[in-house]
């Protein structure tokens, strides 16, 4: 190159020795100017042509000592030169190839082609197109000599002669070998520079990165938002790898899957919910082997992405993210040509990654700490919400309103009714016309048990339900078959489900069924167990609810059963007395305390003996469904009317004491007869003596036919009496009896009714009377004061048939005036005295001596003394006589 200083030469054969000295220092003063060593191997390739070669190739060696990395080529001809370019380019030079520059460079040595013919030319190509290449370059000669620096070959210098005609021989190897020498050195030098200032800018870099690191580590340790942080952590990692695509995906609970869950480069990646299964594909085996991957080339690796190859990535590299040896994902980097990552790359992303890792666990964390404190906060407005009210129905309501948004955009609320039927009882969601139509949803498809999903499903099963992500096919399952069902099911949207059964004291009461519409929240296992908390105290809400209901009810009953009538009492299975009401104490004399929690055979004397003949009904009996049995107690005989109705937890029996009624029956019986024998025996009297007078057969004498008058008179008044006794009682039976009641004189009332009595006192009877002075007056009516002491005084004297005292007493008692009638006669037994009043009652006759009577009588004094106000009672042993006493109040001024 003339314009260099080096002369241009002529057709000869070669250069002279001091041209070639001076070519070489010539040549070396310009090498060393150059110090980018891919233009010191342009600037050799341009001194050699044409002022030692007519064109000129210039190979460099890789590190690796095989690979040809870079070529220059120069040639006098410019289109040899583009031909020369053509033929490198098609056809890149390989160690192991025929070529010169590969002999030179396997041995070490110059080579020298002093001729060439077509069959050399031949071997030198690899095919056809390779020769008519070479053929068109027409080399004549050549030489190729090596490019040794510091004792190591690093490429390789080819000169040939073609249209200048020029030709080498052994002696133009030494000027070949300078001027290689020169350029080897030029070279070296260069890419010595050229490596000091890429390791100049690799320490800027490195420091540069450092600083990345820290701010990146600050921003990883300072914020808690996981979203904002890995998208503002995504952004540094590019920066500071210097690459196109920075990518975080995490492990899925069930560390089966990677999700891309953030990117930068690669958004569609996370927009289209990419999964990455661990030990498939690049990121997958990142994750299965927990160490770093690079991939070289994207191009030629199966385990890629297509995705990312579409997006041109050639190079990739991929860490895991580690916590403690836990895995919690990939952070995965790419690069277009001609980026290529290295060594220092990979160390460097395992730093990013260890800081982004400890940044997600953090953030982790902290948001686990705040579901917890949220949970606990829900789960307390919950628990208060509930403990609110005892209607159960309004706590769910207020519970599903509640529950959304926050464990979902629905919340439906089933119970199970006592016909075993589902009822929905609440449904929340943010619009009130959805919430209308899930009514109306329940009325169209009413739950299914057979259903594989759904609330009829948990109630059955008592079982908890996760569908994490609700795809069409758990549609068609839950549908089964009904295609209106399934396009309903369909217009709802739901992404994710949850059912949870609501469970008291082992019993299931409905469900609880929780709905996402939104495709960014799906339910995992934690959402699981707060709504199944959720549901532990809905449940028990619900239950208490129905338990004081039920209490109620019981309470109810049990005030209704304590003011009953009727005696009541249960038994449960095992025979033991569970119910024993006021009335059934008050029947029996049996106390709740000492029959409750008995068995019945032991609490209950004479129970044994009647429990077979009791009538039991599965349903309430009617009226005649009843027995009435004989109960013994030690001290007493009871009649007992009594029923019994079973059910599940039970026997209820109810009685009524028809003991009084029995004995009032009895003594109506007896009074029948009695009244008969009564009015018969006088009748029979009458009837005999005026048979008697009338018999014209019979002479009667004037003290005969008086005496059968006497006997007519006598049991005349003596049918007089029973008659009017029963007219009397029926009277007060019919509340139809009117009372004169006034001021009389006690005193004078008595004297009457002494004066009466004896006209036909007995001659073995003595009958007196005493009364105190200045008596106060008495209030009653005088008539019926005067028929009850008639009636005691003439019951004193037929009482007395071995004859003796009948005493009458009327004396002074506080307010009161006091009647007394004593007699010495039969008596009363002590067992006998409380129902001498009662109405039909007579003493046994086998204890008054055949003295009989209609049982009326003391029953008509005691009502007509009740009516006026008095008492009466009676003091008497048997066989020592009888007192009746009768006090009537002192009439007021």
């Amino acid at each position: 190159m003339v314009e260099q200083g080096i002369p241009e030469l002529g057709v000869r054969d070669w250069i002279s020795p001091d041209e070639g000295v001076r070519f070489l220092a010539e040549a070396g003063e310009a090498l060393a100017t150059s110090l980018e060593w891919e233009e010191t191997l342009v600037q050799v390739a341009r001194l050699a042509v044409p002022a030692v070669a007519d064109w000129c190739i210039v190979d460099v060696l890789d590190d690796d000592g095989v690979t040809i990395k870079q070529v220059a080529v120069s040639a006098a001809d410019p289109e040899k030169e583009d031909l020369l370019r053509e033929m490198r380019t098609v056809y890149p030079p390989t160690i192991d190839s025929r070529q010169p520059a590969a002999q030179t460079l396997r041995s070490g040595e110059p080579a020298l082609f002093p001729e060439f013919d077509p069959a050399t030319l031949r071997r030198t190509t690899r095919d056809e197109r390779h020769f008519e290449l070479v053929s068109r370059l027409n080399p004549t000669c050549a030489v190729a000599v090596p490019l040794v620096a510091r004792a190591r070959i690093i490429g390789a210098l080819t000169l040939a002669m073609s249209e200048s005609g020029r030709r080498y021989s052994e002696r133009d190897v030494p000027l070949a070998t300078g001027l290689a020498g020169r350029a080897a050195l030029a070279v070296d030098n260069a890419v010595l520079f050229s490596r000091e200032r890429e390791a100049r800018a690799e320490a800027e870099e490195a420091v540069a990165r450092l600083r990345d690191l820290e701010v990146i580590s600050e921003a990883a340790l300072t914020h808690l938002d996981l979203n904002r942080l890995l998208e503002n952590l995504l952004d540094g990692i590019r920066k500071v790898m210097r690459t196109d695509t920075a990518v975080a995906l995490l492990l899925d609970e069930g560390g089966e899957e990677l999700i891309a869950s953030w990117a930068r480069g690669l958004e569609e990646e996370v927009e289209a919910g990419v999964r990455i299964p661990v030990g498939r594909g690049f990121a997958g085996r990142v994750a299965a082997d927990r160490a770093p991957v690079f991939i070289p080339d994207a191009t030629r690796a199966e385990l890629v992405n297509p995705l990312l190859v579409k997006r041109g990535l050639k190079s990739l590299l991929g860490v895991p993210l580690l916590v403690e040896g836990r895995l919690l994902g990939v952070l995965h980097v790419g690069s277009v040509p001609p980026r290529v990552f290295s060594k220092d790359d990979e160390r460097t992303l395992q730093l990013l990654a260890d800081r982004v890792a400890l940044a997600i666990e953090q953030s982790r964390l902290y948001e686990s700490e705040r579901a917890a404190s949220r949970r606990l906060e829900f789960l307390g407005e919950a628990s208060e919400l509930l403990g609110s009210t005892l209607e159960y129905e309004i706590a769910m309501q207020r519970l599903s309103a509640l529950s959304v948004p926050y464990l979902g955009d629905w919340c439906i609320v089933d119970m199970l009714g006592s016909d075993g039927r589902v009822e929905r009882v609440a449904v929340g969601h943010s619009d009130p016309k959805l919430r209308e139509r899930a009514y109306e949803f329940q009325e169209r498809f009413p739950p299914n048990p057979k259903s594989p999903h759904g609330p009829a499903r948990v109630i059955g099963s008592g079982h908890s339900e996760l569908i994490r992500e609700v795809t069409d096919d758990h549609l068609r399952a839950a549908s089964l078959g009904d295609p209106k069902l399934l396009d309903a099911l369909r217009a709802i949207g739901m992404t994710s489900l949850m059912c949870v059964p609501l469970i008291a004291r082992g019993r299931v009461l409905g469900a609880m069924t929780l709905v996402s519409d939104q495709p960014e929240r799906l339910y995992g296992d934690d959402d699981l167990a707060t709504a199944e908390e959720v549901a532990r105290r809905a449940a028990i809400a619900v239950d208490n609810a129905l338990l004081f209901d039920e209490v109620e009810r019981r309470a109810d009953a049990a005030r209704v059963l304590e003011h009953v009538g009727d005696g009541v009492f249960m038994l449960d299975e095992n025979g033991l007395v569970r119910l024993w009401n006021r009335a059934a104490e008050a029947v029996t004399q049996l106390r709740a305390e000492d029959v409750v929690g008995q068995k019945a055979e032991e609490a209950i004397p004479g129970w044994a003996a009647v429990a077979g003949l009791v009538p039991v009904a599965s349903a309430p009996p009617a009226a005649h469904g009843a027995e009435t049995l004989p109960l013994e107690l030690p001290d007493r005989e009871l009649w007992l009317s009594i029923a019994a109705v079973s059910f599940s937890e039970g026997t209820v029996y109810a009685f009524r004491d028809l003991t009084e009624d029995r004995v009032l029956e009895e003594l109506r019986s007896d009074f029948v007869a009695t009244v008969s024998h009564e009015l018969r025996t006088p009748l029979a009297a009458i009837y005999g003596a005026a048979l008697t007078l009338q018999r014209d057969d019979l002479p009667l004498d004037e003290m005969q036919r008086g005496n059968l008058m006497d006997v007519i008179a006598t049991e005349s008044e003596r049918l007089a009496r029973t008659v009017n006794d029963i007219l009397w009682a029926s009277k007060l039976d019919a509340e139809r009896l009117q009372l004169e009641v006034g001021s009389h004189d006690p005193s004078e009332l008595a004297q009457t009714v002494i004066r009466a009595a004896r006209i036909h006192l007995p001659p073995t009877v003595a009958l007196s009377l005493s009364c105190e002075p200045d008596l106060p007056p008495v209030a009653g009516d005088p008539d019926k004061v005067r028929q009850v002491l008639t009636n005691l005084v003439d019951n004193a004297i037929k009482y007395s048939p071995q004859g003796g005292r009948v005493d009458v007493v009327v004396s002074r008692r506080d307010h009161a005036v006091r009647f007394s009638v004593a007699d010495q006669g039969l008596g009363i037994p002590q067992g006998e005295q409380r129902r001498i009043f009662d109405k039909f009652y007579r003493v046994d006759p086998n204890l008054t001596r055949g003295v009989g009577g209609t049982g009326l009588g003391l029953y008509i004094c005691r009502e007509l003394v009740r009516r006026m106000n008095g008492t009466i009672w009676v003091e008497s042993r048997e066989g020592e006589g009888s007192r009746f006493s009768v006090e009537l109040p002192v009439a007021t001024a």
